[in-house]
């Protein structure tokens, strides 16, 4: 594939890995549906809501920095090394640096662990429902380690893992 349109399909991969992303984190994610009667209807972001005014602190701490800070920053990153207005490759690679480490803590376990703990404390008088929300974050996770993978083949890396600063020639 020639460098340019690499580079814009890369663009293209990130703006709708982005959106995805922000649907994901507003839309439903699931519903709980209690004795019949009782329907709440939870996002990303309503459920780091709800575990802040039930006071689960811990909880919601570790799902809003894992599910919802970490992704936005390595999306955040890939933008900046897309936009590709920095020439010094060392910095470059630094930005690959930090979306190395980034990537390994926002994953979307530490999300689907929240859900297991959640559906396990409703028992068996409940029925949780997957909406479309958490097709969109999942697909946004993907397609959001799909460019990190891109991009880091760009650089040339010792057998420590540390980067030797030089963008491999394509």
């Amino acid at each position: 594939m020639i460098e340019g349109k690499k580079t814009a399909f890369d663009k293209i991969i990130w703006l709708v890995s982005s959106l995805l992303f922000v649907a994901g984190v507003l839309l439903p994610m699931f519903s709980f549906n209690q004795f019949v009667v009782f329907h709440d209807r939870f996002s990303l972001f309503e459920s780091v809501v709800y575990l802040l005014k039930e006071k689960e602190w811990f909880l919601s701490v570790a799902l809003f920095v894992f599910s919802i800070l970490a992704p936005a920053y390595k999306l955040y990153l890939l933008g900046i090394l897309l936009r590709n207005k920095e020439t010094d490759t060392r910095i470059k690679a630094k930005i690959i640096k930090k979306l190395a480490i980034i990537s390994k803590w926002s994953m979307a376990d530490v999300f689907v662990v929240a859900i297991i703990v959640s559906t396990v404390k409703l028992g068996i008088i409940a029925n949780v429902t997957v909406h479309i929300g958490i097709v969109f974050f999942g697909l946004a996770v993907l397609l959001s380690m799909l460019l990190v993978h891109r991009q880091m083949s760009k650089y040339e890396f010792t057998e420590k893992g540390q980067d030797t600063g030089k963008e491999i020639a394509e």
